[in-house]
């Protein structure tokens, strides 16, 4: 009972993570980074007091959003910026090309130690995770490939509809 609820606390988890904003894009210049979500909180400066700005268009990791401040990470730091002055990344559409012949199953076969498994057809994209950790197949393991999108083979791993980077799998 313990392990059937625990699978389904991930599932859940899992899905979650794949419809979060994963990152929000500067729109603007000199833009300030809050400490707390307000106007009126201290900003995020260098030891000298200098305000620090991330330059308009740099993509942050999106941490959630409180009022009218999305949390981001940045530098290493978690800090607020105003929704006025970022916009939310628009999720791609994912849209697997090149199906597979109806009745045809193939696989891909893991050829590197390690390798990360994708939310989106993107570098940028999150990792499948379990647990806060990343999940990662064993070398010479074989996936069951569902289609590919560019450089990503489209796989079921464990259930999750996953993407690997081509560079790391090869179809067997």
């Amino acid at each position: 009972m313990k392990k059937a609820l625990l699978s389904l606390v991930m599932m859940v988890a899992v899905v979650l993570s794949a419809i979060a904003t994963d990152f929000v894009t500067v729109t603007g210049t000199s833009v300030r980074l809050r400490l707390k979500p307000s106007l009126q909180s201290e900003t995020l400066t260098t030891n000298k007091g200098v305000n620090i700005h991330p330059k308009k268009g740099e993509k942050l990791e999106c941490l959630g959003k409180s009022g009218d401040f999305y949390k981001v990470r940045y530098q290493g730091k978690v800090v607020y910026i105003s929704e006025q002055f970022a916009k939310p990344d628009q999720p791609e559409k994912t849209t697997v090309t090149k199906p597979l012949a109806k009745g045809h199953q193939q696989y891909v076969l893991v050829t590197g130690e390690g390798v990360r498994l994708r939310l989106q057809p993107s570098l940028q994209a999150k990792c499948l995770q379990r647990n806060g950790v990343n999940v990662h197949p064993k070398k010479g393991e074989r996936i069951k490939l569902m289609g590919s999108k560019g450089d990503f083979y489209q796989v079921n791993f464990q259930g999750n509809y996953v993407f690997i980077h081509k560079d790391y799998a090869k179809p067997e």
